[in-house]
C-alpha cells in the first residue's frame, strides 16, 4: 500500500493554495495524480519531495520555467549530467551572489539598530540625512 494524498491534502501539507498545484500539475512540474475507486485524485507522498524542491527553489530565485527545465534534464532514460551540472553551477553562482547582498543589507540593519541611540555615528543615518537636507 503506496501512501497517497488528495488535493487538499497535499495542498495543506505542502502549504499551497490547490490553485498552485493545479497549476504545477497542468505545466509539467508534477505528474498528474491518479484516480481512487472513488474517482477523486491521488497523489503519491513522492509529490511532496517535488513540491518542496520547487518551493525551495522559488524561494532561492528560480523561475517556474528554471526548474522546469531542471526537472526535464532528470527524465528519460539517461541524465545528461553535463548540462544538469552547468545548470546547477549557474544557480548556485547566483544564490552565492544573493546570499552576500543578504550578509551586506543584514550588517547594515544591524548597524542602523546598534546606532539608535547615536544616530549620529551611524553611516547610513548620516548618508540619509546629508541627501535629504539638499534636497529639501
Amino acid at each position: 500500500y503506496m501512501e497517497t494524498y488528495s488535493r487538499g491534502q497535499l495542498a495543506k501539507t505542502a502549504r499551497l493554495n490547490r490553485e498552485a498545484l493545479r497549476y504545477y500539475e497542468n505545466s509539467g512540474l508534477i505528474p498528474k495524480a491518479g484516480r481512487e475507486a472513488n474517482g477523486y485524485r491521488a497523489y503519491p507522498s513522492e509529490t511532496l519531495v517535488l513540491l518542496d524542491f520547487i518551493s525551495t527553489a522559488k524561494e532561492a530565485g528560480f523561475s517556474l520555467r528554471e526548474i522546469k527545465e531542471l526537472f526535464s534534464h532528470l527524465q528519460g532514460p539517461t541524465i545528461d549530467t553535463v548540462d544538469l551540472e552547468h545548470i546547477i553551477e549557474e544557480k548556485l553562482a547566483e544564490v552565492e551572489e544573493k546570499k552576500k547582498a543578504l550578509d551586506r543589507t543584514k550588517e547594515n540593519l544591524m548597524d542602523i539598530k546598534g546606532h539608535l541611540d547615536t544616530p549620529e555615528e551611524c553611516p547610513v543615518f548620516q548618508a540619509f540625512r546629508t541627501l535629504t537636507k539638499k534636497t529639501s
